[in-house]
Parts: structure tokens; C-alpha cells; sequence
């Protein structure tokens, strides 16, 4: 297997991969991104928002956790690809659509099922904040912008870190399934050179091996960020 490995190496497909790993990464911390904006957005409304908007945001979490993540992918990119390619041609983008139209879909799909878990996770969060300190806050007078940069931001991230890790690792393999309309990613370049060289088993090991580096990678950013933001926070 490891003369198979090298000579898979030898053909150039380590770059092939070693390209759609910064694919995959980017499609990851982008959607991630979205879902972190939608999380906060959403937990802030269920928290603190009127009931109708609530209700809103109940109502897409359940619709978006009760779909498969495949179906999701399919219908943004076939809902969308004719007035993508319309407009392109119009604009005469075709190269771009042909480029980045699938990552915009895998992007938009990351964040949509990320954020769909994260209105929990940033929900639970703000609700473990401590509502004494809020209530001192107001006490010494501080303003409602410092009680939000100071109090609630630094502690909603912290009691946050663990949940968003579970669901950054979800994201992270659920890129894989974006593979399926075209996008060059991890998967898909293991795809392509098991097609190419014949030799499957080589080139899945070697994409198997890369989701652990990122993935075990990732896991000690989120160790040393709960470290980081939970300092003078032990007593909780």
C-alpha cells in the first residue's frame, strides 16, 4: 500500500488534494461563519424577541433539521443554477459561475445547517449567563453597549465554545456531500483520482487521513480558545 501511496504521489494527485483540503477548509469556516451570524441572530431573537419572531426562527430550525443535508445542497443548487447562469451570461461571468457558483452553494448550505443548530447552542449559551451580573452591570451604571462587549460576548462565546465545536466538526464533513454538484474539494479530488489511477483504496486512505489532520487540527484550536476565553472564569 505505501508504494501505491507514492506512486499515486508521484502522478501529482498529493496537490490535487492538498488543493481541495484548502477548498474544504474554506468552504468550512465560511459557512461556519454564516451559522455563527444565524446562531447569534436567532438565539438573540428566541431569547429577547417578540413571539412571532420566535416562531419564525422555531419554524426554520425545525424545517432545516428535518431535511437531509443532500436534499438541502440539491435544492439551493438546482433552485438557483438557471437565473445563476442567466445572469452570469448577461454580465458575462461564465468562467466565475463555472468556478465559484458551487462553492456559493456549498457556503450558503454550510451556514443555513450550521446556523440551524447554533440558535441552540447560543440560546443555551446566553442563557447560562448569570442574570446578577447584568443587574450589577446596570447598578454602576454602565451602558447597554458595555454590558454587551464586556458581560455578554465574552461569557455567550465561552459557554458556547463546546456546543459550535460539534457543530463545526458536522460541517466540516458535511462539505463531503457538496462534492456531488461539482465542487473540487476533498472528496471530490479522491474521487477523481481513484478514477484517474485505479487505485481507490490509496486515494481514500489518503483523504481519510487528511479529514483527521483537519479535524483533530480544528479540535485543538477550540481547546486553546476555551482556554483563552474562559481565563478568570473558573469559579463558574
Amino acid at each position: 500500500m505505501l508504494e501505491t501511496i507514492q506512486s499515486v504521489l508521484r502522478e501529482g494527485w498529493g496537490w490535487t488534494l492538498l488543493r481541495g483540503t484548502a477548498m474544504t477548509l474554506l468552504i468550512s469556516i465560511l459557512g461556519m461563519a454564516l451559522g455563527v451570524a444565524i446562531g447569534i441572530a436567532g438565539a438573540s431573537v428566541k431569547t429577547a424577541g417578540a413571539r412571532w419572531s420566535s416562531l419564525l426562527v422555531s419554524g426554520y430550525t425545525t424545517v432545516v433539521r428535518s431535511i437531509p443535508e443532500l436534499l438541502i445542497i440539491y435544492l439551493l443548487f438546482f433552485g438557483s443554477v438557471q437565473a445563476a447562469a442567466d445572469l452570469a451570461d448577461a454580465l458575462d461571468w461564465q468562467e466565475a459561475m463555472t468556478n465559484w457558483f458551487p462553492a456559493l452553494v456549498g457556503i450558503l448550505a454550510i451556514g443555513l445547517i450550521a446556523g440551524s443548530y447554533s440558535v441552540e447552542v447560543f440560546r443555551g449559551a446566553l442563557k447560562a449567563i448569570p442574570p446578577g451580573q447584568i443587574e450589577a452591570a446596570k447598578a454602576i451604571g454602565m451602558a447597554p453597549w458595555q454590558r454587551l462587549l464586556r458581560i455578554v460576548i465574552p461569557q455567550m462565546f465561552w459557554y458556547a465554545l463546546p456546543g459550535a465545536n460539534n457543530v463545526w466538526q458536522t460541517a466540516l464533513k458535511d462539505t463531503a456531500l457538496i462534492s456531488l454538484v461539482g465542487l473540487v474539494e476533498i472528496m471530490r479530488a479522491a474521487v477523481l483520482g481513484a478514477a484517474a489511477t485505479r487505485e481507490p483504496l490509496a486515494l481514500y486512505l489518503m483523504a481519510g487521513a487528511l479529514y483527521f489532520v483537519v479535524g483533530v487540527g480544528s479540535q485543538g484550536v477550540f481547546v486553546l480558545a476555551e482556554r483563552h476565553f474562559g481565563r478568570g472564569m473558573k469559579g463558574h
